[in-house]
């Protein structure tokens, strides 16, 4: 039986196609150049912490941003990684980052559509087909104590109208806020991505290997 992160087990395996569609759904094109939309915004700020847009690039198939997280002073709960924790949600030790602490970003299109980093759309879901669905993932990101970038994929590209962007950050006093771009802007820029060759053939997983276990005693017998 196929296991996913989305607490599934009892479900067949995705095929090769479902995996593939999904990888190309997830992440930003490999072949592709992006164009730059020419956008960035403050989302947030207090006198003690700052959160805005630094980046847009348009790709064919959806947009990625850069969210520039800023604090003035070093606190207890950002030292030694703890500020990436709070936009990742995923303490240390595996732990969850409580709401009223966590960073949380949405967006919504002018048809109504809305995704938010509250959503687990990472890994193969009943939703994988469903291409036209608004969706909103994490990418790369990092930073220090003070300071974290991180990055996020939008797919698809919006439909003419606002994109509008929901912040909310009660942990640093940053209530829900909505801050727009016109949708036109981004969609002109994902028509001025350059497509470099073919996309390269997908690969299935491979299935993993079996937990190594002692060859007697109660620990020997299989799940």
């Amino acid at each position: 039986m196929w296991t996913s992160h989305r607490g599934g087990s009892d479900r067949e395996r995705p095929t090769r196609e479902q995996i593939e569609r999904w990888r190309r759904r997830t992440q930003a094109p490999e072949n592709e150049i992006p164009a730059g939309v020419g956008f960035a915004a403050v989302l947030g700020r207090t006198e003690e912490a700052a959160v805005g847009i630094t980046q847009v690039e348009a790709f064919s198939a959806g947009f990625r941003l850069t969210l520039a997280i800023r604090i003035r002073r070093p606190l207890a709960k950002t030292a030694h990684g703890g500020l990436f924790t709070l936009v990742s949600a995923h303490g240390r030790h595996g732990a969850e980052v409580p709401l009223e602490d966590r960073l949380l970003l949405g967006v919504e299109y002018a048809n109504g559509e809305r995704a938010s980093t509250l959503e687990d759309m990472r890994f193969p879901g009943d939703d994988m087909d469903d291409d036209e669905r608004l969706g909103l993932f994490q990418a790369g990101g990092g930073g220090d104590d003070l300071t974290v970038d991180q990055t996020y994929w939008v797919t698809p590209l919006p439909p003419d109208g606002p994109v509008t962007f929901v912040l909310s950050w009660p942990g640093f006093g940053m209530p829900e806020s909505r801050t727009e771009v016109d949708g036109a802007l981004i969609r002109a820029a994902g028509a001025r991505s350059v497509r470099l060759w073919p996309e390269r053939p997908g690969y299935e997983p491979p299935e993993p290997p079996p937990t190594p276990r002692p060859s007697s005693g109660w620990f020997s017998y299989p799940d």
